[in-house]
């Protein structure tokens, strides 16, 4: 006789960004993170998010290209989700726009403005493979 097999849900979202303000003592400068997270948690390793980026600061646009996970290095195991930080310094209280992209392809746009305060989304796509939460 055979069992079901256990499928964990299905998510609505696959990776998380977390955008928020942050201050660097050392440096004594701003700067905004851009804090990259999966939505599944690992039982056995935490993995590292494989992302590249591309700062146009000219133009006023950030590209980030999510190439998948990459097995740790570390010989302990523990339980957690993959994440990638980016620290993006020098920036102007503007509106930018932001790429993100899965494997070079997939490409959802933002209209993101970093105000005195506080960052807000200008504008959005209507369907996504990522959740954007600002802290």
């Amino acid at each position: 006789m055979r069992t079901k097999q256990v499928r964990p849900e299905k998510k609505e979202f696959e990776y998380e960004l977390l955008l928020s303000y942050g201050h660097d003592i050392f440096e004594d400068r701003d700067y905004v993170l851009f804090d990259f997270r999966t939505t599944k948690i690992f039982e056995h390793f935490i993995y590292r998010i494989n992302a590249t980026q591309k700062v146009d600061m000219q133009n006023k646009e950030i590209t980030f290209n999510i190439e998948g996970l990459s097995a740790p290095v570390l010989d302990l195991s523990h339980s957690g989700f993959s994440n990638y930080q980016y620290r993006l310094h020098d920036f102007k209280r503007e509106t930018y726009t932001l790429k993100i992209m899965r494997n070079g392809k997939n490409t959802l746009t933002y209209q993101i403005r970093f105000a005195k305060k506080e960052i807000k989304i200008q504008k959005e796509p209507k369907k996504s493979f990522i959740k954007l939460i600002i802290k």
